[in-house]
């Protein structure tokens, strides 16, 4: 009996548990969860081997793991036919998630020391490692999981260390900074569905939903040394076949037609330099010596990639180029307060939030992102920038008003770069851009125009088809009166013979010309009786 109770336990899903899964976790192995939980309760809980106070602190640091956002894929079991991966339970053997390991130790069933917990938590990661290809983003998620778990295990003494007493700091009291962010709501999209981004007439993202972002998800992709090499001095060194790679992953994911590829691109490329350069500031900056540094490796780069990197932020050439950005960043005074928005989506809900529905000016959108919620500028510069708008206002007084950009013009554009609406826009791509456009317009005009010469062009056709059909109904016509008029002509001109042939007679025979007029007399004395009995009948 117990080797049969023994055999369930070892296959808590079937067939039928995998075909009536409608949602992430099915009825069915929540029943055999239940029914495995019954007959593992049946167990002795008095073994000198179980050790409660272990237990519970593992579900605590289960608990802990499950609330965070990027263990959300992790917490409940996989469903293949949600998910669209039916072959799932032919690769992997033991599923396991953190939602089951949780309702066992609750259960106070299965698992004896937090030695049993521990080696079901490994089913989750090599479940992952054996499933998923390289370069899936879950695989980035999976190793962002087992290093806070580990890190939480670690810290609550369950890897055989003493726990720390009151007195001692602990990592978990200290002010910790935000991480990189994931967003696992793209990650359990179902098979085929697309998020379709909304852009504006510059090509810029707009209006993006709460984890959704394409921007951020373009961020968490290069990030994943699997997909974007680390081993390239800057993102143009970056293989075309690896930029292809992330936008295959991009459109898997974002349906986005290839007219914006080069801002997907482009951003990418600003967040592979943001993130190497995060790399840098954090691990290669503070230590002294390269012997430092390479013992100090980032979680989530590799051995080799980490030792190509700080090779070649040594070399000289490399720091000449970290010296003199170091001095351009050191003259960027200006700050904004919009956060991770950007100024194409600020731009749009301004836009939606007017009665006319128009877009604030650069000089509008400046005060709006330079500005804190109290209503005072956010640094001294800024200040400075918003009193020169005043005071050129003020020159205008009495004068007709200039347009709001060639006053921001005046104030803000230097060194070719058009401030005011973000980054990447320079007096190149403006003029490019207002060139597209002017050339758009008159291809619209010249389409609209070869419309209408289409259109007269058909109706003189028309017209001459219709000129054609009428000449030919006219020349028929007048063929058929001709006809009538031959036959009209030819009666008469018998009949005239017919007469005069009668006439002729007449003449040559006088007794018949006097019997034709006394029956012509005899008819019409016969017509008039004939009327008159009518007339007395009435």
């Amino acid at each position: 009996m117990k080797r049969k109770r023994s055999r369930e336990r070892k296959n808590p899903v079937n067939a039928s548990a995998i075909g009536g899964n409608a949602n992430r976790t099915s009825d069915a192995s929540l029943k055999d969860n239940e029914k495995t939980a019954h007959v593992e309760t049946m167990q002795p809980l008095q073994d000198p081997q179980c050790r409660k106070e272990e237990l519970t602190v593992a579900l605590g640091v289960v608990k802990k793991v499950m609330s965070m956002e990027v263990a959300e894929p992790f917490n409940v079991p996989v469903n293949p036919i949600m998910l669209g991966i039916t072959d799932y339970f032919d690769v992997i053997d033991t599923p396991m998630d953190f939602g089951t390991i949780r309702r066992n130790l609750e259960n106070g069933a299965k698992y004896m020391n937090a030695d049993d917990v521990f080696s079901d938590v490994q089913y989750i990661w090599e479940n992952c490692y054996k499933y998923n290809k390289p370069g899936n983003p879950i695989l980035e998620l999976v190793d962002q999981v087992k290093e806070k778990f580990t890190m939480f295990w670690n810290a609550a003494g369950l890897d055989g260390r003493p726990k720390q007493t009151k007195g001692q700091a602990s990592s978990s009291t200290r002010r910790r900074a935000r991480g990189p962010t994931y967003y696992t709501r793209l990650l359990g999209l179902r098979p085929g569905e697309r998020i379709v981004p909304k852009w504006n007439e510059n090509g810029e993202v707009i209006q993006q939903e709460r984890g959704k972002k394409l921007t951020s998800y373009l961020g968490m992709l290069v990030r994943c040394q699997r997909n974007a090499l680390l081993q390239a001095k800057d993102w143009s060194k970056v293989p075309d076949e690896a930029k292809e790679k992330l936008w295959g992953l991009v459109l898997e994911k974002f349906d986005i037609d290839d007219e914006h590829k080069d801002y997907v691109m482009n951003s990418m490329g600003n967040k592979y330099r943001s993130y190497k350069c995060n790399l840098k500031a954090k691990y290669y900056d503070p230590y002294g010596t390269d012997e430092e540094r390479l013992s100090n490796c980032p979680p989530d780069v590799s051995q080799d990639d980490w030792r190509w990197l700080v090779h070649y932020w040594g070399t000289p050439k490399a720091q000449a180029i970290s010296k003199k950005a170091k001095a351009n960043r050191s003259k960027h005074v200006l700050r904004h307060t919009s956060g991770s928005k950007s100024h194409a989506e600020i731009q749009y809900e301004q836009a939606l939030m007017r009665k006319d529905g128009k877009a604030p000016s650069k000089q509008e959108m400046f005060v709006l992102t330079h500005t804190r919620k109290d209503g005072t500028p956010i640094n001294n510069a800024s200040r400075d920038i918003m009193t020169q708008f005043e005071e050129l206002l003020a020159q205008q007084a009495g004068k007709s008003p200039p347009e709001a950009d060639k006053l921001f013009t005046e104030v803000m554009n230097r060194n070719g770069h058009v401030r005011g609406f973000g980054l990447g826009q320079t007096r190149f791509k403006a003029s490019v851009r207002t060139l597209v456009k002017e050339f758009a317009y008159v291809k619209e005009q010249l389409a609209s125009m070869n419309q209408q010469r289409e259109k007269q062009r058909k109706e003189l056709e028309e017209m001459a088809l219709q000129k054609h059909r009428m000449q030919e109904e006219m020349q028929e016509w007048m063929e058929e009166q001709l006809m009538k008029m031959k036959d009209e002509m030819m009666q008469e001109f018998q009949q005239y013979i017919h007469q005069f042939q009668g006439s002729v007679e007449i003449e040559e025979n006088p007794n018949e010309a006097k019997r034709m007029n006394k029956q012509k007399k005899f008819e019409f004395i016969e017509k008039k009786q004939k009327k008159d009995e009518h007339h007395v009948e009435q």
